[in-house]
């Protein structure tokens, strides 16, 4: 993994608003790292497919303050189950998002369950489980 720093460098949008990690492989650290980079804290739109996160990745962000402005997250093909559906559906951080993509993960009937019916995801309008 490169250094999230770098990371960003390379692939944020010159006013600050898009970030397209895909494919670097992050894994939990450095959505760990990502979560306390105070140059997010503008951030729209958040591409971490294809990182393998996990569910302590996708908690990470989830509880970061520094996402709160996000209104959409890729988090496809991350090798999330039902406990990262869960961290998702009571991000109290995450409540200005509009859209999550969730699809090639292992979350099941429950965690779908529990993303649909989130109390603070309030403002999402899209929200995709399959291809």
């Amino acid at each position: 993994m490169a250094n999230i720093e770098e990371l960003v460098d390379a692939h944020l949008s010159p006013d600050g608003q898009v970030l397209n990690l895909r494919a670097k492989f992050i894994r939990e650290v450095g959505a760990r790292a990502l979560a306390q980079c105070e140059r997010l804290k503008n951030l729209r739109a958040l591409d971490l497919s294809q990182n393998k996160l996990g569910d302590d990745g996708v908690k990470a962000i989830t509880e970061s303050p520094i996402f709160s402005n996000l209104r959409t997250l890729n988090l496809a093909s991350n090798g999330i189950g039902d406990e990262g559906a869960h961290h998702l559906a009571n991000a109290k951080h995450l409540k200005n998002l509009r859209s999550i993509q969730l699809v090639i993960n292992d979350i099941t009937e429950e965690g779908e369950k529990a993303l649909i019916n989130s109390l603070t995801l309030t403002s999402l309008t899209s929200l995709k489980f399959r291809v």
